[in-house]
């Protein structure tokens, strides 16, 4: 036989066979159908069957049943949008503004479009502004000629002088100003800066997950990226990784202390040999570095470096740079500078990293009693399951009550060692300064007792910590007084816009 006439009786066989794949997928569609209609029926026989009250209209029901939109987009105003949700809708999407019993009203904004996959439907409806074609790039603002005079009225408190057709030299200080303006119009004026050879060493001791792939690639194309990844999802790991591929002198700055202690010890742990070329500081720490020269600089817990006191750290010399933060958002409404100061935004679909079981999902209960007597006396309770725990306690007085009462550490801003207290103790309690970023691989709970007000980021910073776990169903446990509850109940919506339920007891 010829070996074209094999050739041909092959492709005829792989065509057989797609069609009958073909064949058995189309059916399996019109099963799914099929079972889809049955399970539509069904549910009109119950609502027939339901004795609704007299102010539901059954059909109006049906309707909604049968839709596919199950939400209301309202324009709030310029940049924001509001979904309402009906609380039994399995939909979660942006910051969750307010929630009664029936619904959900979450808050959108053009930056959701960069870190969150937004249903097509929504996208298309909010018409966020197209991106005009500026860019940044070492100290001048670059535009297509035509559209020189637009950006020259329209940045001008920016600008110093035109410098032929396509090019505006940026003022002295006023780079991550004008990105971060351009941001909030809707627009990420990022140029590629690729890192070079040069910069990079083999080495293959860490292997990266195929999310952690990604990003280095993304690193590797821009130079500069933001990573908003879940709680727990390895971007610190990650981190660990850039400074041993990257070569040169690196700085890693990171909200506190005991943070500062986690990264030192992760760094001996796992790449002891590129030690004496990493610095390791706080926020607090610019004038120690600000005179250096850094070929890698990781902003860890980066929605910090935004505030007034800390955003002269985005000044440091560096080639390239790496924000690291679960909660990219802020309370004062300057997201776009997270993202203006750190680089390419990456994504953070929590409902991905939980599906593919890369991130933990705590249990939720929140304990209402009526002052902090009972408070003590639920805490008692509790701590009466002996499992590995941090209390959290933002009261130095209440912290050292509890540590007396119990016979147990309390870890606070001037307790020494303090991310070995933590990892040593079966129960330990923590101030604020162990809440964010903080990794105990066997912790089993955490019980929050005293917490900064309505903060939303403080919560999430918070349960956070669990799911770093690598303990089955972690508990994260909220004992309340009616008179916080009250007051404070917004703090609770950073567990709720996750789509994560709460249960309430009194």
């Amino acid at each position: 036989m010829s070996r074209d006439r094999v050739m041909i009786e092959l492709l005829d066989y792989s065509l057989s066979n797609l069609k009958r794949e073909l064949e058995r997928l189309d059916e399996y569609i019109q099963e799914l159908q099929r079972e889809r209609e049955r399970i539509s029926i069904e549910i009109e026989k119950k609502l027939e069957e339901l004795k609704a009250p007299p102010d539901i209209d059954v059909e109006e029901l049906k309707n909604f049943l049968r839709n596919r939109e199950k939400y209301i987009l309202l324009h709030k105003r310029a940049d924001q949008w509001w979904i309402v949700v009906p609380r039994f809708v399995n939909l979660y999407l942006g910051w969750l503004e307010h929630e009664t019993p029936s619904f959900r009203v979450f808050a959108i904004n053009k930056y959701f479009n960069w870190i969150l996959d937004l249903p097509k439907e929504i996208r298309e409806k909010i018409k966020a502004p197209e991106p005009e074609p500026f860019t940044v790039s070492d100290g001048f603002l670059i535009t297509p000629p035509e559209l020189q005079d637009r950006a020259w009225q329209k940045y001008r408190k920016h600008l110093t002088r035109r410098e032929g057709k396509d090019k505006i030299r940026i003022k002295a200080g006023h780079e991550f100003l004008l990105i971060a303006k351009i941001i909030e119009e809707g627009s990420l004026p990022f140029v590629p800066k690729p890192v070079s050879e040069k910069d990079l060493r083999d080495w293959n001791k860490i292997k990266l997950r195929s999310h952690q792939e990604k990003a280095w690639q993304q690193l590797l194309k821009w130079g500069a990226i933001g990573i908003f990844w879940p709680y727990g999802a390895g971007k610190s790991y990650f981190g660990i990784y850039l400074l041993a591929r990257i070569t040169g002198r690196k700085l890693v700055v990171v909200p506190t202390v005991l943070l500062k202690e986690q990264w030192i010890k992760r760094i001996r742990k796992h790449i002891p040999e590129f030690e004496h070329e990493i610095d390791v500081i706080t926020y607090a720490g610019y004038e120690k570095v600000r005179d250096r020269e850094y070929t890698l600089t990781i902003y860890d817990e980066c929605h910090r470096l935004p505030a007034n006191t800390y955003i002269r750290l985005s000044t440091i010399r560096t080639k390239y740079r790496v924000g690291l933060s679960g909660s990219p958002f802020r309370e004062d409404g300057r997201e776009n500078y997270i993202f203006a100061l750190t680089g390419y935004p990456l994504g953070m679909n929590w409902n991905e990293f939980i599906r593919q079981g890369y991130v933990n999902v705590p249990t939720f209960k929140v304990y209402i009693v009526k002052d902090e007597r009972e408070k003590l006396k639920k805490l008692d309770e509790l701590l009466g399951i002996p499992l590995k725990t941090i209390i959290f306690c933002d009261y130095l007085e209440l912290g050292r009550k509890i540590s007396s009462k119990f016979g147990i550490p309390f870890v606070h801003g001037g307790t020494k060692n303090r991310l070995e207290v933590i990892r040593s103790s079966s129960t330990v309690v923590v101030s604020r300064v162990g809440d964010e970023g903080i990794s105990i691989p066997d912790l089993e709970r955490v019980i929050e007792v005293a917490f900064l007000g309505r903060s939303r980021r403080q919560e999430a910073q918070r349960f956070g910590r669990l799911m770093h776990s690598q303990q089955r169903e972690p508990q994260h446990i909220i004992i309340m007084t009616e008179r916080e509850f009250k007051e404070y109940q917004r703090r609770l919506y950073a567990i709720t816009e996750r789509g994560f339920r709460i249960d309430i007891v009194r």
